[in-house]
């Protein structure tokens, strides 16, 4: 519990992968790469509770292990085109409605973005609490010149004039989303099925925090940064 409030995560985790076949089970330096997500929120100091809402009985038995409560999410809600969101919306419900716990604010972790730590879980929430945020989402600062193309081939900046080039240190933030976490009030779920309210912000991670698991190369390079010294406090799993 953070100042009074209740915070919670759920952990979106369906069978099925088809870059990666089990990838949210699939071992990662000796340990389920869901696992990473758990034991993650588990250490924070601020998260009350961690649920994982799966369909898949594995899914389901490997994170009881690391600690984990379990939803049982619906079939209507695991296909490819549906969003997450919708998941984590029926986990509210179910933990309000069947257990009868309450709940202030969710903290939404993707299973597939394990390079975060506890530090960085802990440190959003303080931030969603003193910006009074309607949804706080992790990002990185890669500073992008964006380019989009039309259907017609042609070809346009998006966020810079390139012929009014300003220095790196001059310009706006610009950020990419990088999936890890997004805290949200449990309001804005309710009321819209959706992980963003009005007032928005993002708390910045480092750089290599931009991977997210969805080949197996990704899977790979991520492994190398969990092995690296200079990343160790990634690493969180218990031996």
């Amino acid at each position: 519990m953070y100042k009074k409030e209740k915070y919670i995560a759920i952990i979106p985790a369906r069978k099925g992968s088809k870059g990666v076949p089990d990838k949210n089970i699939k071992k990662i330096n000796d340990h389920p790469l869901i696992s990473y997500s758990i034991i993650a929120a588990i250490n924070s100091n601020y998260i009350d509770a961690v649920y994982v809402t799966t369909n898949c009985n594995k899914i389901k038995k490997i994170s009881k292990k690391y600690g984990a409560e379990i939803i049982n999410r619906p079939e209507s809600l695991c296909d490819d085109i549906i969003m997450p969101d919708n998941a984590v919306t029926h986990a509210i419900n179910y933990i309000q409605d069947i257990l009868k716990k309450d709940i202030d604010n969710v903290v939404f972790m993707q299973p597939t973005s394990p390079l975060r730590s506890q530090k960085d879980l802990d440190q959003a929430i303080i931030n969603f609490n003193n910006y009074k945020c309607d949804t706080l989402f992790s990002a990185v600062d890669l500073h992008p010149c964006l380019w989009e193309q039309k259907n017609n081939g042609k070809t346009k900046p998006i966020n810079y004039n390139p012929f009014k080039r300003k220095r790196r240190q001059d310009g706006n933030i610009s950020v990419v989303e990088n999936g890890s976490f997004y805290i949200s009030k449990k309001k804005t779920f309710l009321k819209k099925d959706n992980r963003f309210g009005k007032k928005n912000r993002f708390f910045l991670m480092n750089y290599i925090c931009l991977t997210q698991i969805d080949s197996i190369d990704e899977f790979k390079i991520i492994s190398a940064i969990l092995k690296s010294k200079k990343f160790n406090y990634l690493n969180l799993v218990k031996p």
